[in-house]
């Protein structure tokens, strides 16, 4: 019959083929109805040629084609964008990848602050001060014309200019400050770390012509790129800069707080060392003493540190409006 041949042309397309299919059938007998048309594709044995769409084989046996499509874009895409493609669980498919010694890490061309801050434990204020202090470099640190432009209608610049913070001429970027890590609100528990390669970075020119141009220190135009009111055109951190840092500031990141993947990654990829620069560490030990405290607030959220403090003003505004 020609309209059997219809309905197997358009399965063997798959979905889109057999929908095509059904409606082509309902055109031409108008009486019929869907089911007719499936129950028609049952008996001539369509449908078992059809896989489900999102159907789960969380639990089936991995075979040597999965495992293939698994390794060659492990790495490349999420691991929900290859549970997809698998039609397994995004679990299945992370702890598949761990039984396999390898990373669900996506390798992409640079880190955003936030998802560093995330995987590291980190505030993003941390991370956006190593870019300042130049221990991390971003893939383009010119400063936005339009955060310049909104500066400039606020009148700080004109403020430092008048004298208000002694301005430098001309600025020049100093090698010695490359690497003071401070600390927000304690000024006084600052050090001095190099970067690795000892030369002025690129960020460092850019921002000193910068305060050159204004007429401000350069150390103005840092505090504002660390406090985002300076905008950068692309503040994704290069791999080579969290490998530099991994090797050569390792101790600065809070190992105790990371997660197993994190770690691996750390220490494989990045050749993290967790001893390198233990100068400036013990001077932060204190600075982190608040964040082995974990506390709950009344709805059950769990928040680790001073974050909690910030957390908890909200939550009781809520606790309260709900009430």
């Amino acid at each position: 019959m020609e309209d059997d041949q219809i309905l197997s042309r358009g399965y063997e397309k798959g979905w889109l083929g057999k929908q095509e299919a059904v409606r082509e059938l309902l055109k031409r007998h108008p009486a019929w109805r869907p089911h007719i048309i499936w129950q028609r594709a049952e008996k001539l044995h369509l449908s078992q040629n059809i896989s489900k769409r999102g159907q789960d084989r969380s639990h089936s046996a991995w075979s040597e084609h999965d495992n293939k499509t698994l390794l060659n874009f492990a790495g490349y895409k999420s691991p929900q964008v290859i549970a997809g493609m698998l039609h397994r669980s995004e679990a299945a498919v992370r702890c598949h990848l761990m039984l396999l010694g390898k990373s669900s890490r996506v390798h992409l061309d640079g880190f955003s602050r936030h998802r560093l801050a995330v995987d590291l434990h980190l505030g993003k204020k941390t991370v956006q001060r190593w870019i300042v202090e130049g221990l991390l470099e971003v893939r383009d640190p010119r400063i936005t014309r339009e955060s310049l432009d909104r500066l400039d209608k606020s009148g700080c610049f004109r403020a430092a200019q008048l004298g208000d913070e002694p301005a430098r001429t001309p600025v020049k970027p100093d090698r010695n400050s490359e690497g003071g890590v401070s600390t927000p609100g304690n000024p006084s528990v600052a050090t001095k770390l190099s970067t690795p390669s000892g030369k002025i970075s690129r960020a460092q020119r850019v921002w000193a012509e910068v305060a050159n141009s204004l007429g401000v220190p350069v150390e103005t135009i840092k505090r504002l790129i660390a406090n985002r009111v300076l905008r950068l055109y692309d503040p994704t951190i290069t791999e080579k800069s969290l490998r530099d840092f991994c090797r050569h500031h390792g101790s600065l990141i809070n190992y105790d707080f990371l997660n197993r993947e994190t770690r691996d990654w750390l220490e494989n990829s990045m050749g993290l060392v967790r001893a390198s620069g233990e100068s400036a560490s013990p001077r932060l030990i204190s600075l982190r003493k608040h964040a082995c405290i974990v506390r709950q607030c009344a709805k059950g959220h769990r928040i680790r540190g001073n974050a909690f403090f910030r957390h908890i003003k909200k939550c009781e505004a809520k606790v309260s409006e709900s009430s």
